[in-house]
């Protein structure tokens, strides 16, 4: 793979010498898509994922999508990101706390750490879908890193992240089955937390590195796009990760700012929980660098900090 656009290097190296069949520069060039509209996705989600498939190509053409957020692909939703490629033929399970359709295969069930590998293979996902679109405005990030802890190695995935959030900050909503018996609290009711919703492009990074994902494209204010690593030819040319943030403002408000405090609880530095598995020191070192960030976000309940 390299690095940079515009290099000299040639399109073969000797640990891949398989013909690069498209631009080397093709990830810089999608990037020109990051706010624009696609034909049926929310933002230009299906514009990155025809150009994306025209390069690795498809494979067995399943996709997961979760939280779907409405009862069909042709409802006036926020517009599903594998309505395009349905439309083309592929098939996959759709997941949403709200809605289910036995003709599109959409199941109704709340996704949880604990929960979504069994609901991948009751419902017999294979182990590498050629997508799966994550966006729950809450906790993505465990939901993510549970599809990966359980073996499954989507081709493309894409994640919604929290644009309140400084890149280079790890700060994620805790998933609530998290805890010491990792089991849904009796008095969890799931509830949007407005600006302080998901995970910030930093925490997900984590995540997605570490379990060999590379990240190809941004879709506005909205996903981040992974691809599989062994899928990244030599001779692609990759953006560093700061480089699809270059042209956007990360920090301004995003949703509407927070009102109760009850909320910082709930948020931690996933950084420092991967290094000391423990919430309250993960918690402490969140208030601590959104105390050092004075974001607009939680400016009503900075004292609490």
């Amino acid at each position: 793979m390299i690095a940079a656009k515009g290099s000299s290097t040639s399109c073969t190296s000797p640990l891949n010498t398989t013909e690069c069949i498209a631009d080397p520069d093709w990830i810089y060039d999608m990037h020109q898509w990051t706010n624009k509209k696609g034909p049926r996705s929310q933002a230009s989600q299906d514009l990155y994922l025809e150009k994306i498939f025209q390069v690795i190509l498809p494979t067995n053409k399943y996709f997961v999508e979760f939280g779907f957020n409405e009862p069909n692909y042709t409802a006036k939703g926020s517009g599903a990101n594998t309505h395009s490629l349905y439309e083309k033929g592929w098939r996959g399970l759709l997941l949403d706390g709200h809605h289910e359709n036995k003709v599109i295969n959409l199941k109704k069930h709340y996704l949880f750490a604990n929960n979504i590998a069994s609901i991948f293979a009751d419902n017999n996902v294979p182990k590498e879908p050629d997508y799966v679109s994550c966006d729950m405005d809450s906790h993505d990030l465990w939901v993510f890193r549970s599809i990966l802890q359980a073996g499954y190695r989507p081709r493309i995935m894409t994640t919604e992240f929290n644009s309140n959030y400084h890149i280079t900050d790890a700060l994620t909503l805790l998933d609530p089955t998290i805890n010491c018996s990792g089991s849904l609290p009796k008095n969890f009711r799931f509830s949007f937390q407005q600006c302080a919703w998901g995970s910030s492009a930093g925490a997900l990074r984590i995540v997605a590195e570490s379990h060999g994902y590379t990240m190809i494209g941004r879709v506005g204010l909205l996903d981040l796009i992974w691809m599989r690593n062994d899928l990244l030819k030599d001779c692609f040319r990759i953006p560093p990760f700061e480089w699809f943030f270059r042209d956007v403002r990360i920090g301004k408000i995003h949703h509407r700012p927070i009102l109760s405090a009850d909320v910082l609880k709930q948020i931690i530095d996933y950084d420092t929980y991967v290094r000391t598995l423990n919430i309250e020191k993960s918690n402490a070192a969140a208030r601590a660098i959104l105390k050092s960030r004075n974001l607009t976000c939680f400016n009503n309940v900075y004292q609490f900090l």
